[in-house]
């Protein structure tokens, strides 16, 4: 019957509605608390107990500090900028993320897979920008060049002639191919602000659409393999540096190869006065934060930054004894003691890097966010993460104008500030202030720090990254799937570029969720007679559950990747339900016996039999009913499914009841067809009522197992029907033969006598030849 009225409200009161909502949303109030919600530190900075935090907090800023220059310089190598840019990073981007994070122990800075992503970016737009051109050299030869000193014999003038074009001269002019950055030069600092500026902005998208859930793809297998193997890139880019070893640049999918090939090739030019300084400072920082550090901290307070301390050596070593002019190790140079002006970022190199900056900017919303939970799980508070989306994002933005490089959080360098007693934000505004001043005033001496004490350093660092491969132990005996998810996670990344090689485990992890939702498990429910609840019941317990009702339940989305499974899981289910309960019946006093062994091969042999018979009766089959609870979502095709499903089942003689307490599902049964396929009064809100209304049905079938229980007596043996069959003819035939004279004078009640007394001595003779067997 078609409704006479509409269950929508009226447009007008819809209109009016939305209205009320927009002028709420405009309000003064709302702008307010949306401005509060953007700058926590509108909130938090009038509350900030200046007794207790102030001292703490500077305590905690002057410590990273210390930690955040050699640091630092390091990763501004590894991203191929100047050092100083390194220590500017480590400036902007932390200050401003007072005003815009919530957490109080996080320090945004760089990250040696995110610098050594962002230096192959850089590479390829230098390329990308570059043309080449014509120029024409001279190269005035000398007479000594001409000689030739191995047959002293000097060259003649006809021979001068061939080489040089004439004899008058020594001049030889030159034609090379030579490159220009472009009209308007890019520099490396130029590719790297446009790259955390398009990145910022990617990440304030993803906190405009609530996206952060997408940081569940980046799961701790994929992001444990994805670090580990961002360290082996690191290794490998910073180990020419360490052996004094100049190779040449090397970017793109699979260009560690072609780095392996080059150090292996260029090992006859280790320079060994590098190589020396290199082992003493690697040397130097084993011994101090593997050995001395544990027993130093019982000492004291604050942490000691060995990093620094070789950072003071190297400088002073080198400086007094001039390393860099009598043995050529190379230094890090000057650095400006001035404070950058601000600028607009490169936008035009927008167009060539867009892959690359959405690869850096989920990277750095991944670390990120796993930085922030383990510190909510360390200091037990809440840090709203979709807050840090927008956070990291405009720091990215406005940190952008200054010659910075992309930064994310560091697990070391958030909590080194309240290992000395920095609580609040503001340990990053007097980490920031110190830093400043090392640029403005201490920047000169850090002209003579070689470079291969920040190779070192950095080499050094990825340690800790490697413990993580300890998690494999962990993993291998229980979670199969999350090992092999790590392993290609770290294969990708070192066999790929990192970029692509996270993108593609990522993949990877997502291809082995849709490969399980495509076999889901399903399994039996009964009900559990202490509760009184339905609980999930193995297949071997099947033969203990009473009834005739067979209740089965799938934990799955029925959608268009599992249907055929579940299709063929109900049809299983219905089979080893029936075989089971055809199977199973057997007293005490027959398993006791010593002939139980055969007794159960006797009676599987048969029972199949029956079942095959029984099973094309329509009077025999069970009744089930069909969970749906377990279903998340149902899509198009998985309700077809259910009515297909419903429909042959029927057809099979199979009554079938469902179970729909999710809302959504109720929904989607009226909207559509399916309740003139399936009777209303066979969806039920709980598992009881349906398996209630299964056993009250009028024409309640006799169970297959009444007609077994019949003959599985203790006085008696089962026997395959064609032999019962065989031997009753044989018998007739013979008691035909003896009395047929007599067989036609029998009334009924006699003839009844006889067949009793000759079945009885039937069945005994059975029994002794089951004996003497």
């Amino acid at each position: 019957m078609p409704k006479l009225f509409s269950d929508r409200p009226p447009l007008n009161a819809v209109f009016r509605e939305k209205a009320q909502k927009i002028r709420y949303a405009c309000s003064p109030t709302k702008c307010l608390h949306s401005l509060l919600s953007f700058l926590p530190i509108i909130s938090w900075l009038p509350k900030y107990d200046w007794s207790h935090s102030f001292f703490g907090d500077v305590s905690g800023g002057l410590t990273m500090a210390v930690f955040s220059v050699p640091q630092g310089i390091a990763l501004a190598g590894i991203t191929g900028v100047p050092p100083v840019y390194g220590l500017y990073t480590a400036i902007f981007p932390s200050f401003l993320y007072i005003f815009f994070g919530t957490s109080k122990h996080n320090a945004l800075g760089g990250f040696a897979v995110l610098s050594l992503m962002t230096h192959g970016a850089i590479e390829k737009v230098m390329l990308r920008t570059a043309t080449s051109y014509n120029a024409t050299a001279y190269v005035n030869h000398t007479l000594d060049e001409l000689i030739d000193m191995d047959n002293d014999t000097v060259i003649n003038n006809s021979t001068l002639m061939q080489i040089l074009g004439n004899e008058t001269t020594f001049m030889e002019e030159v034609t090379m191919e030579m490159w220009t950055e472009g009209v308007t030069p890019v520099k490396q600092i130029h590719v790297a602000t446009t790259i955390i500026f398009l990145a910022g902005v990617i990440q304030v998208l993803m906190g405009v659409f609530r996206l952060q859930y997408l940081t569940s793809l980046f799961s701790e297998q994929v992001m444990s393999g994805f670090v580990v193997g961002g360290g082996i890139h690191v290794f490998f880019a910073q180990i020419g540096d360490m052996l004094g070893i100049k190779l040449p640049r090397r970017s793109g999918p699979g260009y560690l190869y072609y780095r392996i090939f080059d150090l292996i090739e260029n090992l006859d030019n280790v320079h060994y006065p590098t190589l020396s300084i290199s082992i003493s400072s690697l040397l130097f920082l084993v011994l101090g934060k593997e050995y001395l550090s544990p027993w130093l901290s019982s000492a004291f307070n604050y942490p000691v930054p060995f990093e620094l301390v070789l950072v003071v050596v190297g400088i002073t070593a080198t400086n007094y004894a001039e390393l860099s002019r009598r043995h050529d190790v190379r230094v890090v140079g000057n650095i400006p003691t001035e404070f950058p002006p601000p600028s607009l970022p490169r936008f035009d190199l927008i167009r060539h890097i867009g892959l690359n900056a959405a690869a850096i900017a989920i990277t750095a919303v991944a670390i990120h966010i796993t930085v922030a939970k383990v510190v909510e799980k360390r200091y037990h508070y809440k840090i709203n993460h979709g807050q840090e989306l927008y956070a990291l994002g405009f720091v990215g933005v406005l940190s952008s104008f200054f010659p910075v490089f992309p930064v994310t959080s560091g697990f070391a360098r958030s909590v080194v500030g309240a290992a000395v007693g920095g609580s609040t934000q503001l340990t990053c505004l007097f980490s920031s202030l110190a830093l400043l001043s090392v640029i403005l005033y201490i920047g000169p001496a850090l002209e003579y720090l070689p470079q291969c004490i920040l190779a070192t350093m950095i080499i050094f660092a990825q340690k800790g990254m490697l413990d993580k491969f300890k998690e494999l132990k962990q993993l291998w005996p229980v979670f199969k799937i999350d090992f092999a998810i790590w392993l290609m996670s770290f294969f990708l990344t070192v066999c790929y570029d990192m970029g692509e090689g996270l993108l593609m485990a990522i993949g990877f992890a997502v291809l082995t969720t849709i490969i399980r939702t495509q076999r889901p498990k399903w399994h039996f429910l009964s009900r559990d007679e202490e509760t009184g609840t339905f609980r999930e019941t193995k297949r071997r317990e099947l033969e203990r559950i009473r009834g005739n009702v067979c209740i089965f339940r799938m934990d799955a989305p029925l959608i268009f990747t599992s249907i055929d499974r579940f299709t063929m899981s109900i049809w299983q289910c219905v089979k080893k339900w029936e075989r089971t309960k055809m199977e199973s019946f057997v007293t005490i006093e027959q398993m006791n016996s010593d002939k139980s062994g055969d007794l159960f091969d006797t009676k599987l042999k048969a029972a199949r039999r029956r079942w095959k018979k029984d099973s094309s009766k329509t009077d025999n089959r069970c009744k089930l009913v069909i969970d749906c609870d377990g279903f998340p979502y149902v899509d198009y095709l998985g309700l077809s499914t259910l009515k297909t499903v419903f429909s042959d089942l029927s057809s099979a003689g199979i009554q079938t009841f469902f179970v729909v307490n999710k809302a959504e599902l109720k929904r989607l049964f009226r909207a559509t067809d399916f309740y003139e396929i399936v009777d209303e009064w066979r969806v039920f809100a709980k598992v009881s009522d349906a398996v209630k209304a299964a056993q009250d049905l009028n024409n309640l079938p006799k169970a297959p197992l009444t007609a077994l229980a019949s003959i599985a007596t203790t006085d008696t043996i089962l026997v395959d029907d064609e032999e019962e069959e065989e031997k009753e003819k044989e018998e007739n035939e013979r008691n035909d033969e003896s009395n047929g004279e007599r067989g036609e004078m029998r009334n009924e009640d006699s003839l009844e006598d006889e067949i009793m007394s000759e079945s009885s001595v039937s069945i005994e003779c059975d029994e002794d030849d089951v004996k003497s067997e």
